[in-house]
């Protein structure tokens, strides 16, 4: 079974950080989780994808976000 485990790293791995949950991207963006969902309310991030009741968010955009974030202040 770890052998296989092992097969789907190698497989998926590098896939494993391209989308975070709104958690996730909140602590990346280093802001609260309230503040993050206050700007998915605004507009400024949409989710990529969905799953379950989960909604997730592309680090491309996550990153593009924090830079504006930075510049901003």
């Amino acid at each position: 079974m770890g052998e296989c485990s092992s097969c789907h790293d190698e497989v998926f791995g590098h896939l494993r950080d391209e989308e975070f949950t709104a958690a996730e991207a909140a602590e990346y963006l280093e802001i609260s989780i309230a503040t993050f969902r206050r700007y998915v309310h605004a507009g400024k991030i949409t989710a990529h994808s969905s799953v379950g009741n989960a909604h997730l968010y592309l680090l491309a955009v996550l990153r593009a976000l924090k830079q504006a974030i930075k510049l901003a202040k």
